[in-house]
């Protein structure tokens, strides 16, 4: 980074200073989060090809609020309403904070992660797993559990020990100790690589931390068709969370949604994006009577909250005749009737 002389210092000059690549410094993280907020201005879905190990946590980073712009990113994150895919490149990882400010969890609705077949990702790499959960004491103790040598050692201490041998039982502890030490390194590697495994793909595909696992050779193809799907199911679901009138919610919507898809046949709507995307743009038929549905719960939930409210008469039946417009005729009289029956009894 390079920051400029202050021209009303005489004494000042141009220092330039080296960032680390794959880390979020003040300045990145704010501008990642800027480019997340004009996204959003734009009303575009989101890609982020994710490749970081972390934020930058030294105290003249702490002292330029590296922390409030890391809160930036989950703020504009969490506002964002059009789609948001996120994917780890191959050979690249995610990892420490950079991780938990673009974890899916954070808008469940929009947010959607995937990793290639070479990625890794998790909070803390496999090195610092190893000097947390599998420490030195922990690899001597595995070392004397399954290694022949040693084993056959500890039972000689063990007899030296009963026939009150010091001096031999001192000399067996030394090829101990010596063995430990050839075998140390290689346990490490072995202990390394075990954590390795817990940062795979498949691994998060398992325990959810991520959608599914996206080869590159197959990436366009699969976000095209992906992105094709989700923005006709989110113009679908927006649709229906506005007739509902507050009585549904995004994810409820989706819900109905694949519901619906389920029941008119489309029983490959949640690993076909392609099937899903020909049904939400042309299920014209069962998409008006969700719709319908939806609007009716919508205008019925409006009226028991008009009705239960502390409006003034005129207030009341101003907001009933708005409420029972958007009931189908059918229902329109019967609702009326017991709406003004409660009010006015």
């Amino acid at each position: 980074a390079q920051h400029p002389a202050d021209p009303a210092d005489p004494t000042s000059s141009e220092k330039v200073t080296n960032q680390a690549g794959m880390v979020w410094f003040p300045d990145s993280a704010h501008k990642t989060a800027q480019a997340i907020s004009d996204f959003s201005a734009e009303d575009l879905p989101l890609f982020i090809f994710a490749n970081w190990r972390g934020f930058s946590g030294g105290q003249r980073d702490m002292f330029d609020e590296i922390l409030k712009f890391g809160a930036h990113i989950v703020d504009k994150l969490v506002a964002f309403s059009q789609p948001v895919f996120i994917y780890i490149p191959p050979l690249a990882e995610l990892r420490g904070g950079a991780w938990v400010v673009i974890d899916p969890t954070i808008n469940l609705d929009i947010m959607e992660m995937y990793a290639a077949d070479t990625a890794r990702g998790g909070v803390l790499e496999p090195q610092g797993i190893v000097e947390i959960k599998f420490r030195e004491k922990d690899l001597k103790n595995t070392m004397h559990r399954l290694d022949n040598e040693i084993i056959r050692l500890d039972a000689q201490i063990a007899e030296a020990r009963r026939e009150a041998d010091s001096g031999r039982e001192a000399k067996l502890r030394a090829r101990v100790d010596a063995r430990e030490k050839l075998l140390l390194p290689v346990y490490t590697s072995v202990a390394v690589h075990f954590a390795d495994m817990h940062d795979t793909p498949g691994r998060m595909t398992h325990v959810g931390a991520i959608r599914a696992e996206v080869p590159w050779r197959q990436a366009r193809a699969f976000f095209y068709h992906r992105l094709q799907r989700r923005l006709a199911e989110f113009e679908a679901r927006n649709r229906l969370v506005s007739l509902g009138r507050g009585s549904i919610t995004p994810r409820t919507a989706s819900a109905q949604l694949r519901d619906t898809a389920l029941a008119a046949g489309i029983h490959s709507y949640d690993s076909d994006d392609k099937a899903a995307t020909a049904w939400l743009k042309s299920a014209h038929h069962e998409k008006i009577q969700l719709e319908t549905t939806v609007a009716t719960a919508g205008a019925k939930n409006a009226l028991y909250q008009i009705i239960n409210s502390s409006l003034s008469p005129t207030a009341t039946a101003n907001a009933l005749f708005n409420a029972i417009s958007s009931l189908p005729d059918a229902e329109r009289q019967s609702q009326l009737k017991s709406a003004i029956k409660k009010q006015f009894s």
